[in-house]
């Protein structure tokens, strides 16, 4: 009988948690805000003034996306179809947390290290929430880390050092086509290319192959978008408020943002898993590579990003593998077999209820976490109200049949000859995705569409303002209770502020 092979199944493991917090339900929620930004013209009417490329170069985001969000429109012919737009997105998702898994390995040399960071990675909140959407951050992540893998192997050879490298550059030129992220791997990056010369030194080939595929790559894009964006005042001023001496005594909303991603254990479990890991670096073997790599990132982001919106994530990939190696070092701790199994029955307790965490608020949808409160095993989650500002939600279950509500709109326009707008209590930039109706109460008459715990959190889902109201439409949701209640009013009856 062949002996049980615990590299494997530890591996499938890791395979079942990342599918299963990645494409079930995949195409419950509606779009976020930011999910049409993957779209060409942002998934609306081409503007004859504009063509695609100048469509492209006035993005404040690589390419990338736009063309791997094609890809399913091209099948379906269709933008408003979320489950063909997420799931390239998803796979790409899916398949980065798998090649994270073989970076680790390759690094350490430990499968157990591996499984641990790319099983802290893989439920993460936020890169569950970012696996679930269609957007940039998964082509990053996977074509960063494909290319960390192929530099990697100039630690250990020379033969075959040039296709490795040329590998490495041509996934990191395709990183930085998804967004400029990619910036945060080039330390190791850097580590690996130092490592090697030192060792074997740096040809004139090596290096003018590198640039030259690099270039390639890069540089059709990038040269003609850095002359459109000096032309482009918003986009300076965009730079300006991300980029630049960040106010070391400003309040920063990272931690906040974190907690609404992963709301409990998690943040302890990074906190104390990277303290032992620093502690103790030399007894754990942790490689100063991941330390440096995580200090760095944590003094880029404090101290010149500004803004860093969700971009903080960045900061997982070293932290997940400090963390997994301080738990290997308190599994392996010289004491007796009775004292380390609880100790890894522990750990295994724990990576178990971070994947529960992130199921119930990213995948199951009975509860729709940030809208509802949600509860994990004894915890539940603080109520968010508008007050809270919360201006980033990415990923959560969130159901408002915005499909049917412009079919039945743009129906009710038909029949009736008119051209009604509408105003809601939702967030605005999701609504005008959906909606082929203008967003206005000006008009002879309009539709005040009233969603009930909105992601916007506005608290007046009944649209008090607007008087004499008629209700022409609901919608359900699967237990029955209505989510969505269309009214019809005129232009006199306007919400304040509007």
């Amino acid at each position: 009988m062949k002996a049980v092979n615990p590299e494997k199944i530890l591996f499938i493991v890791l395979l079942l948690v990342t599918v299963l917090l990645r494409f079930p339900s995949l195409s419950y929620s509606d779009y976020i805000s930011d999910e049409p930004g993957t779209f060409f013209y942002r998934g609306g009417k081409k503007n004859p003034e504009m063509t695609i490329s100048q469509f492209i170069l006035t993005q404040r985001k690589g390419p990338l996306q736009l063309f791997v969000g094609y890809i399913p429109y091209s099948v379906v012919g269709d933008y408003r179809n979320e489950l063909a737009q997420r799931l390239p997105f998803a796979l790409f998702g899916a398949a980065a947390m798998v090649v994270f898994y073989f970076l680790i390995k390759k690094l350490t040399g430990n499968f157990y290290v591996a499984f641990v960071s790319a099983f802290l990675l893989g439920t993460n909140g936020l890169i569950v929430a970012y696996s679930r959407i269609a957007q940039y951050q998964n082509l990053n992540m996977f074509f960063s880390f494909a290319s960390l893998y192929f530099f990697a192997d100039l630690l250990d050879r020379k033969k075959n050092a040039l296709r490795s490298s040329v590998l490495g550059t041509a996934m990191f030129g395709l990183s930085f086509l998804a967004h400029w992220d990619a910036i945060y791997i080039l330390l190791p990056i850097l580590y690996f290319l130092v490592r090697f010369a030192k060792r074997h030194g740096l040809t004139m080939k090596f290096v003018v192959i590198n640039m030259f595929v690099g270039g390639l790559i890069v540089l059709p894009f990038l040269v003609p978008y850095i002359l459109t964006y000096l032309h482009l005042p918003a986009n300076a001023d965009y730079a300006e408020g991300i980029y630049g001496l960040a106010d070391k005594f400003k309040n920063r909303d990272e931690l906040k943002y974190f907690l609404v991603y992963n709301p409990f254990l998690t943040f302890w479990v990074y906190a104390v898993g990277t303290a032992i890991a620093l502690g103790a670096c030399r007894r754990s073997g942790t490689p100063s590579l991941f330390l440096a790599w995580f200090l760095i990132l944590i003094i880029f982001f404090r101290f010149f990003v500004k803004y860093s919106g969700l971009h903080f994530y960045n900061i997982f990939i070293p932290t997940t593998v400090l963390v997994a190696y301080a738990m290997y070092y308190l599994t392996t701790l010289r004491a007796q077999l009775w004292l380390r199994i609880p100790s890894a029955l522990f750990f295994i307790a724990i990576l178990g209820f971070l994947f529960t965490q992130s199921y119930l608020l990213f995948v199951d949808h009975k509860v729709e976490y940030p809208v509802e409160d949600e509860k994990v095993l004894f915890w539940e989650t603080d109520q968010m109200v508008q007050q809270d500002n919360i201006r980033h939600k990415t990923g959560f279950t969130h159901k408002r049949f915005w499909n049917q509500i412009n079919n039945f709109i743009n129906d009710q326009n038909s029949v009736n000859s008119e051209t009604c707008g509408y105003i809601t209590n939702e967030d605005k930039t999701l609504a005008k995705f959906y909606m082929d109706a203008d967003a206005n109460d000006t008009a002879q008459c309009f539709y005040a569409i009233s969603i009930k715990r909105p992601l916007s959190l506005a608290y007046d889902h009944k649209l008090s303002n607007i008087k004499n109201k008629s209700t022409v439409k609901t919608f359900e949701n699967a237990s029955g209770e209505v989510m969505v209640r269309i009214y019809k009013g005129y232009s006199e009856n306007q919400l304040e502020g509007q």
